[in-house]
């Protein structure tokens, strides 16, 4: 298929007009190499590991979250230009989905809402909240790990029956409260901050990373294409010591 008609497919997947004002110029097309599309690779992060297992797989478009020029280049640093290399000697385009895709139905959230079993869910800005059979805060949180493959952290100690969830970074006072005043007992997200703790004593607070809240939504992607895909795992490596 031509770019073009790849690009026309993934903004009905996840329209542009539904990003953050903050995502304006930083999604769709930030990588255009013109070229006919054969096989399509699927990732979070346009990493260096990424870019070399698209291109060992015959990939002719990386479709990531994030995208990987953040803000505007007037002096493109060793480290990204290395990265676009890789891209650019393998004729690679890159397409950019963020918070359209965060928002947009079958995204990011409806695949974490569907993977801790939440039922009756409905949209709270880009999150899901849903219900779940009544459980605790520290059974939610080995459910969590389960389904994520994750490690997570959290705080709070509640009798739970309906969660919020919100792929990232969502552990922040704004969505917190959101959280609450939809009624949730629980908020599943990732990058959970030192001054939101106090919130715990209203509502229970998940961090399951911000990696393994998003990832599985771009996996999920990778299923929905019109072309052959495949998917690109690259899960940070963060080691704890306890």
């Amino acid at each position: 298929m031509k770019l073009t008609q790849i690009t026309k497919f993934l903004e009905n997947i996840a329209p542009p007009e539904l990003a953050d004002e903050s995502d304006i110029g930083r999604i769709g097309l930030v990588l255009d190499r013109d070229n006919e599309v054969n096989k399509i690779a699927t990732a979070l992060d346009v990493t260096d590991h990424v870019l070399l297992e698209a291109a060992r797989s015959g990939a002719d478009l990386l479709i990531a979250h994030h995208t990987p020029i953040y803000e505007p280049v007037n002096l493109l640093s060793k480290t990204l230009a290395d990265t676009l290399k890789i891209a650019l000697d393998n004729e690679i385009s890159i397409y950019v989905m963020h918070t359209n895709y965060d928002r947009a139905q079958g995204g990011v959230n409806d695949v974490l809402a569907g993977l801790l079993g939440l039922e009756h869910t409905r949209t709270v800005d880009m999150g899901r909240i849903g219900d779940i059979a009544p459980t605790n805060t520290e059974e939610l949180a080995r459910l969590t790990v389960r389904r994520l493959d994750t490690h997570v952290q959290y705080v709070g100690n509640h009798s739970i029956e309906s969660v919020m969830v919100l792929g990232g970074s969502g552990l922040r006072k704004e969505y917190i409260e959101m959280a609450l005043d939809a009624g949730a007992d629980a908020l599943v997200s990732g990058e959970l901050r030192h001054d939101v703790i106090k919130y715990s004593k209203d509502i229970s607070l998940i961090d399951a990373t911000h990696y393994a809240t998003e990832n599985p939504a771009m996996q999920a992607l990778a299923g929905r294409l019109p072309v052959e895909s495949v998917f690109i795992d690259n899960r940070p490596q963060v080691y704890v010591i306890v």
